[in-house]
């Protein structure tokens, strides 16, 4: 008994130095910020990276801001941006802005939907954008003018809507698993105005789209898809493209990393 119970012993003193040993160590991705904005009437917290060499540099980075900013998408962009700018050294090294949510639903909806019957707050979503956030990171932080705007699922809404009704506030945008959930007829008046209006300068627009989705089992946003390519592609200064993945779901993880592929490859 006494042999077992120092075994019992030392195995509880090995575990515990080893516990202490792992969470002494920190790893830090970025930090949390916040803004009480006015627009929306609450607090929005938002997660941020800066680039590795920020405070030891005078550079301004170009900033992209992410939807849905949960941790674990948080780490995920993080990681894509760290592989292409470091690893593979294809695009410029950047600030990562993520926004948490509080309502989603009611931020990325632009139109009344048979699952959405409130009071759409798309608009205002885009207003804080607009006279909050891209203000107070410029404030905060050394910026290019260069902007992106990632979202997903829901998010996309979001993300198609802005790039419809206000282009001129970014210069790229990542729509993954982009479409238009029961608001089809909304969105095709905003395409029909969007393509009536000049565009002087280039945007980049990468939508994804996984034949596996299961929101779309009979294949209805994958046409709403392809008609919005035949219309938007053509357009003057409109650098677009529609990827599909004949093996993923609904978000295809891959969405961010080849979206930023297509971005930067396209500008040299």
């Amino acid at each position: 008994m006494k042999k077992l119970s120092s075994l019992t012993i030392l195995l509880s003193i090995l575990i515990a130095i080893s516990s202490t040993t792992l969470f002494s160590q920190q790893i830090n991705v970025g930090f949390q910020d916040s803004i009480e904005s006015k627009v929306l009437n609450e607090t929005r917290n938002i997660k941020i990276k800066l680039p590795n060499d920020y405070d030891n540099t005078d550079k301004s980075y170009p900033v992209l801001y992410r939807l849905d900013g949960s941790l674990d998408i948080f780490i995920e962009t993080v990681g894509v941006i760290n592989r292409l700018a470091y690893a593979d050294e294809l695009m410029p090294e950047m600030i990562v802005v993520m926004i948490e949510n509080t309502n989603r639903t009611r931020d990325m909806m632009p139109t009344n939907t048979s699952f959405f019957q409130s009071e759409p707050g798309a608009e205002n979503f885009k207003s804080f954008f607009e006279s909050e956030l891209i203000p107070h990171i410029n404030e905060s932080y050394r910026t290019t003018n260069e902007k992106l705007l990632c979202g997903q699922s829901l998010s996309a809404v979001f993300t198609l809507y802005y790039f419809l009704t206000s282009p001129h506030t970014f210069d790229s945008f990542i729509a993954c698993s982009g479409g238009f959930p029961d608001c089809e007829e909304y969105f095709s008046t905003l395409t029909k105005e969007f393509l009536k209006a000049k565009q002087n300068n280039t945007k980049n627009i990468f939508i994804t789209y996984g034949i596996r989705d299961f929101l779309d089992p009979n294949g209805v946003m994958k046409k709403q898809l392809i008609n919005f390519t035949q219309l938007v592609e053509s357009k003057e200064n409109i650098n677009y493209k529609l990827k599909i993945y004949e093996d993923e779901g609904h978000v295809p993880y891959q969405s961010l990393y080849h979206g930023l592929r297509f971005i930067y490859a396209s500008e040299k």
